[in-house]
């Protein structure tokens, strides 16, 4: 038994932790620990905020490329497009191309003269490697040839990206149809 006013060990370090010295502590270890690297990502796999910042870039490649279209701005959809990138718009009435140059030649061929208007939406990105990536974006798209012709059409891009010389680009694509509704400008508005 010791004397009253006398502390011993067990006593003091309650007193301690009490005071905040266990808020110092905690500051000391969390420092010890920062100071240890982080392991390496396991080969394959794709860190977090490199993922994040990806998906933010591949979103707006398909934003250029909606718009290049659109605009008829072949030299800016050029430039969304790998070289060899894989095209195929069977499902809607088109054909399967090679290669980015073809693929824009048939562009031009077959809608260079249309209006049109296409909407991306609801983008499921996942990054699959550093430099690759996989989506699925829904669409809809509207084709105006001549004033008279109209074709309404709902769907899916589903597509492969490719990083290259450090951007994102289109490497494959492939169009599905939910519905393709030719509508004719006399049927649509009654004139």
């Amino acid at each position: 038994m010791t004397a009253p006013g006398k502390h011993t060990g067990p006593t003091r370090r309650r007193f301690l932790i009490g005071t905040g010295a266990a808020v110092a502590l905690g500051v000391a270890q969390a420092t010890q620990a920062a100071a240890v690297p982080s392991p390496a990502p396991e080969p394959g796999t794709v860190d977090p905020a490199q993922s994040v910042a990806a998906i933010q870039e591949i979103k707006q490649l398909k934003a250029r490329y909606f718009r290049a279209i659109d605009t008829k701005n072949w030299t800016l959809l050029r430039e969304q497009l790998t070289d060899d990138v894989d095209v195929d718009t069977t499902a809607s009435l088109g054909i399967r191309t090679q290669g980015a140059d073809t693929f824009i030649g048939f562009l031009k061929l077959t809608i260079g003269s249309a209006e049109t208007v296409h909407h991306g939406h609801l983008p499921e990105i996942t990054v699959t490697s550093p430099t690759t990536a996989t989506g699925i974006w829904a669409l809809q798209d509207l084709l105006i040839w001549l004033g008279i012709v109209r074709v309404i059409g709902f769907g899916h891009y589903h597509e492969t990206y490719r990083l290259e010389d450090g951007r994102w680009r289109i490497s494959s694509t492939k169009l599905t149809r939910l519905y393709l509704d030719p509508v004719g400008e006399q049927q649509l508005f009654g004139v």
